[in-house]
């Protein structure tokens, strides 16, 4: 920009030029943050990728040792001949109060194509109570062990179930499921 002798300010051509390249650097920065946003700073999912041990090959997911045969009631198979991951329902689940570690049921159901991951988190204060390994189709999880007890009361939760495939590799569509826990 050049002074002119009426005391005002010139603009020039090669001003225009790194004004409109600025400006184009702005959108396209804007663009590109907008589209990465979620992937950036959006929730976090758990990791269920299974990654490689430093021969090259391989490692098995680790199990759940707490996990076992279910031994209640097989759930009626509500549906058709449609193929896919079996997701069980739990509209509230009964614990002991004032103890860390409470009985309940977190089940694979057998037949599923997947290991279950389950993570118990209330809803309140986002906080995670309870995690689990891999828990194989057909097994459950009767004895958790709480990062803290509850004291009595119901409290709003989320299992949020993580899914590998059988081939230990693939990670699989999860599920995140509403109940209240119920300590009693």
């Amino acid at each position: 920009m050049n002074d002119n002798k009426d005391g005002g300010i010139t603009i020039q051509k090669k001003h225009i030029i790194i004004a409109v390249i600025i400006i184009i650097l702005l959108l396209v920065g804007g663009i590109t943050l907008g589209a990465n946003w979620n992937k950036w700073f959006g929730d976090k999912q758990p990791d269920t990728t299974v990654s490689e041990t430093e021969d090259g090959s391989k490692p098995s997911i680790e199990l759940d040792e707490n996990a076992g045969e279910y031994t209640g009631e097989k759930p009626k198979d509500q549906g058709g001949d449609e193929v896919g991951i079996k997701i069980p329902g739990y509209p509230t689940i009964t614990i002991a109060k004032d103890t860390e570690d409470v009985q309940m049921a977190l089940m694979n159901p057998e037949g599923n194509p997947c290991y279950f991951k389950f993570e118990l988190v209330l809803k309140d204060s986002g906080e995670t109570i309870f995690e689990s390994k891999y828990v194989k189709p057909g097994d459950c999880i009767y004895d958790v062990h709480l990062n803290k007890p509850l004291a009595e009361g119901e409290y709003p939760a989320t299992i949020k179930i993580s899914t590998i495939a059988l081939d230990q590799e693939t990670p699989l569509n999860g599920a995140n499921v509403e109940t209240v826990l119920i300590a009693k």
